[in-house]
């Protein structure tokens, strides 16, 4: 008996090594090499996520040169940079999609709300202009995901672009060395329920016709039709910083959407499991295909926008008391309107200068032209105004003396300032190369006979088709006109335009420079911090103080020709500066 009891007892021992090498061992072995494979899936996912951002943030960078609407990105960006340079050697701004989607907009409801029909004409215009600029944008974001294809993509300052590059740079440097990557596919989209634009509502939000639902944390949401008058607009997907959102929500690119979300898909194999036991189910060489979403960021629209001068040369002009009588229908009668466009330069400053008539069109009146003077000037603020300041300005009377110069301007918080300057910071007289000057001679229903002239320097926009300065205000003299009381200011009021020292953080180094802003001294540049420490980046002249977007001069009660305006120019005396 007692040698039975051993036997059973060696049996047990037997059955029990045998568990530990046959179960519990490989249970121990697969269970640790699973879990070392969890956290090389949990590295190689964040590295991916890591590099998702990068290519978002390369998205951003992006900008493309539309013959609308000048240099257009998903983020906005000041004019600082030197491949954004115009003609006139000065850097231009870049405009956000989401900011010019939301201007065009905000003036389609401004048109409606005025009940004006040119305006609303002007607003399709720039909408239809705008399906154009977002295919244009769409390609450009596509194409630099693909290697090999990004060529000649850079940023404002002239860095060359290239996401796919990048991200496997990134990739190499931070994946551990026994992950090996096998493949690495981008393309951009949009969410199928996106929150965040970084484009605020128009205020009030009453004119603003949003429901509930497009609205996130007083902004518009994106990839959702939100419409104003007959026409559908849809936001791209930003962030204030690039960000992770769910690859779940992704959908691909098409031609309804701004596709600014990028999806990277990445592939890695493991190098340290290819004997182990994962390898009977994962294959040779285990694989972790990873995935993620990332949304680009967007800068805000900062600097000061345009001004608009209205200068009563004559005095009173009986029948024209507010912008309301501007715009009305009938007010004018037998108007003869002559439109010009600049050539060869600055007019008339610049000695080749000179400006060209255009064919005369003889169903346009006088009223559709202070509606388009005003619409492109609005245009020239984005979406700086309330739609309720600009409702207000059209209804406020003037109370007009001879020679006296009513100066408009965007305050930061909507409103729309109107002041009467003592001294005229602005070129008297002058339109910028390839814009638009219109004279009109007209009769109105009181009898008197004015003469109006139109010069609007911000109308044809960008490098392509607006001239040296490509479409941005003309300077004021002095730079710094906006902080001095002799032309009606101080800093107090400048900051709440967004203007001067307080406004801009900037300290201005030579207010009467005629030079462009980066080579007024080697090495200093034109403007400094705002504690007067250098600065590399030198923006344009006019970022400080704001420029003449628009001049309306009303005056004459006579006929006038070209040859009288060049006379009446040539006879404005002092200092000058475009």
């Amino acid at each position: 008996m007692k040698g039975r009891y051993r036997a059973a007892n060696g049996n047990i021992m037997l059955l029990t090594v045998a568990i530990a090498c046959f179960v519990i061992l490989p249970t121990i072995m697969t269970t640790s090499q699973i879990a070392l494979y969890y956290i090389d899936r949990t590295r190689s996912q964040n590295c991916v996520e890591a590099a998702c951002l990068l290519a978002a943030n390369d998205l951003s960078r992006i900008f493309i040169d539309d013959p609308h609407f000048g240099f257009v990105s998903l983020s906005n960006y000041p004019p600082v940079g030197k491949a954004t340079a115009a003609e006139d050697g000065e850097p231009l701004p870049v405009i956000g999609i989401n900011t010019l989607v939301g201007t065009v907009r905000q003036n389609t409801i401004v048109a409606e709300e005025l009940g004006n029909h040119y305006m609303a004409r002007l607003a399709e215009e720039d909408r239809t202009n705008l399906d154009e600029t977002i295919k244009k944008l769409n390609g450009a974001l596509s194409r630099a995901l693909e290697e090999d294809k990004n060529v000649g993509l850079e940023d404002i300052h002239g860095n060359k672009i290239d996401p796919m590059k990048d991200v496997k740079a990134l990739l190499q440097a931070t994946l551990p060395d026994n992950l090996t990557v096998e493949s690495v596919e981008m393309e951009t989209g949009w969410l199928q329920e996106g929150t965040e634009s970084t484009q605020d509502i128009p205020k009030p939000y009453h004119l603003a016709r949003v429901k509930p639902e497009q609205i996130h944390k007083g902004k518009y949401k994106p990839f959702i039709n939100i419409p104003a008058g007959r026409h559908s607009f849809t936001f791209a997907g930003l962030a204030e910083n690039s960000s992770q959102v769910n690859p779940v929500l992704f959908q691909e690119q098409d031609k309804k959407h701004i596709c600014s979300i990028v999806r990277l898909k990445c592939v890695v194999s493991l190098k340290n499991m290819e004997n182990s036991f994962l390898s009977f189910g994962l294959g040779e060489k285990p694989k972790i295909t990873c995935v993620a979403c990332c949304q680009p960021f967007c800068l805000p629209d900062i600097g000061p926008k345009g001004a608009m001068t209205l200068r009563f040369t004559s005095g009173p002009v009986p029948g024209l008391s507010s912008w309301k009588e501007f715009l009305a229908y009938g007010n004018f009668q037998n108007s003869q309107i002559n439109d010009f466009e600049v050539v060869d330069g600055d007019y008339p400053s610049d000695p080749e200068a000179r400006m060209v008539e255009k064919p005369k069109d003889l169903t346009r009146t006088a009223e559709q032209q202070f509606a388009e003077n005003l619409y492109y000037w609005l245009r020239n603020g984005h979406t700086r105004p309330n739609i309720d300041a600009v409702l207000s300005f059209i209804e406020e009377p003037f109370r007009v003396n001879a020679n006296q110069i009513f100066t408009y301007e965007f305050g930061t918080d909507g409103s729309i300032s109107r002041r009467i300057l003592a001294k005229d910071p602005f070129p008297v007289g002058v339109t910028s190369h390839s814009q638009s000057q219109c004279m009109v001679s007209t009769q109105l229903h009181t009898g008197v006979t004015p003469v109006i002239i139109f010069r609007n320097d911000v109308k044809a926009l960008g490098t392509q088709s607006g001239g040296k300065h490509a479409g941005q205000p003309l300077n004021g003299f002095p730079l710094n006109w906006c902080e001095i009381p002799e032309y009606g200011g101080d800093e107090h009021l400048a900051r709440g335009l967004g203007k001067g020292r307080l406004g801009t953080h900037l300290t201005l180094f030579d207010p009467f420079s005629d030079a462009p802003a980066d080579e007024t001294t080697p090495g200093y540049g034109l403007f400094r911090s705002f504690d007067g420490k250098e600065i590399q980046l030198q923006p344009r002249k006019s970022f400080y103080s704001g420029g003449l977007a628009l001049d309306i001069e009303i005056g004459g009660f006579r006929p006038t020709t070209q040859d009288l305006d060049v006379e009446r120019m040539m006879r404005v005396a002092g200092r000058r500066e475009i």
